[in-house]
């Protein structure tokens, strides 16, 4: 089996050969991953004999908004427990309104410290705010994306959706309670938000003058466990039905991204026109097998994903070659598109000794098939 661009094109086409085409998700040697050493054997595997989706990240205003007379500037610097800081504040308004992402020593994630709503007028203010835009996407970030991965495979260009944009702008427990007791208000942004996210991916698809891969992400924040069927519908059916459809016209293939259980779901999703859905995390977290997903899949797309990412920290090469060997059994005689990759993406650094074993061997068991 072809692996590279080739072989994701002819997925996406609808073709589809054994073994697999293998994703070691997320890895970018030509960015992150290619700059920290510890990831250099990984990244040459990878380059070798994988496909490659690195991300691309086209908005980074966490609002989508953009340069109007009301916009969003960020600001970094570090504290006196080196603690990075990245501030994001609301200028052009009459109110001081802002947001915090913290990164602490030794901890490669990013945690949200300040929300921007804090109460009720916070809220108000935000619904009735004039002067914003809808941001532009950085088309020339994808474009160099795309020059770089080449042939290896495609970008991997990721928008966050409306849901997922609003419920960052209040603390977690006050946004889904509001869910239930301000609805209106909660659509309101909701629906604001809709249209600044669909304008710019409309203008990407447009203008960016090179093929990639639009992955929307967020939408295991309205989906079960946290929301029911009819909710996910309620709150985020209308964007993702109008964001396939921009794709869909500019020949754009768009992948729907959600972690945990997307059974209830996942007729839905392919329904609306997506040619991918991704990572079907397995149990306990996930409730969909592989070869359930080919199921209910029935050729309508791409399905991706089934390697749990923990398992290359924390297991061992037995627990590799079981959960490879499992997702293999599963898509083996399917004749159907399948990406063989791990839920997420591996940014601890440096990579330990194990882990880095872990992936090389799902790389190399998933090529052989």
């Amino acid at each position: 089996m072809a692996q590279g661009r080739k072989a994701l094109n002819n997925l996406l086409s609808g073709k589809a050969s054994w073994p697999p085409v293998v994703v070691p998700f997320g890895l970018d040697p030509f960015g992150w991953h290619g700059e920290h050493l510890s990831y250099s054997e990984v990244c040459n595997f990878a380059l070798e004999h994988c496909t490659l989706l690195p991300k691309v990240y086209p908005f980074p205003d966490p609002l989508a908004f953009g340069m109007g007379d009301v916009c969003t500037v960020m600001t970094v610097y570090v504290e006196d427990d080196m603690t990075m800081v990245n501030r994001y504040e609301l200028t052009g308004s009459d109110k001081l309104l802002y947001m915090e992402k913290v990164q602490t020593p030794g901890d490669a994630s990013w945690k949200v410290r300040k929300r921007w709503i804090e109460n009720d007028d916070d809220l108000d203010y935000f619904i009735n705010l004039s002067g914003v835009t809808p941001a532009e996407p950085d088309v020339d970030a994808v474009r160099k994306k795309e020059q770089q991965v080449c042939s290896h495979g495609l970008p991997y260009v990721e928008v966050n959706d409306p849901f997922y944009t609003v419920s960052e702008m209040f603390p977690t427990d006050t946004f889904f309670i509001k869910t239930l007791t301000d609805t209106e208000r909660v659509t309101m942004l909701l629906s604001q938000a809709e249209e600044r996210i669909l304008y710019g991916i409309e203008t990407l698809c447009r203008e960016a003058g090179c093929p990639f891969i639009l992955r929307l992400i967020g939408a295991e924040m309205a989906a079960p466990p946290f929301m029911s069927r009819d909710d996910f519908l309620r709150f985020e059916g209308r964007f993702y039905y109008r964001a396939a459809d921009i794709a869909c016209r500019y020949g754009i293939p768009a992948a729907f991204h959600c972690h945990g259980p997307v059974s209830k779901i996942m007729n839905d999703v392919w329904g609306m026109g997506y040619s991918i859905i991704e990572p079907f995390e397995p149990k306990p977290r996930g409730d969909v097998t592989i070869a359930h997903a080919f199921d209910i899949t029935k050729g309508r797309g791409i399905v991706f994903g089934g390697i749990d990412e923990v398992i290359f920290m924390n297991g061992t090469q037995n627990d590799v070659r079981a959960a490879v060997s499992c997702c293999l059994d599963d898509a083996r005689d399917t004749c159907a598109p399948y990406i063989l990759s791990q839920t997420a993406t591996p940014f601890y650094d440096p990579l330990t000794d194990t882990a880095k074993k872990n992936m090389l061997l799902f790389m190399e068991l998933g090529i052989q098939g």
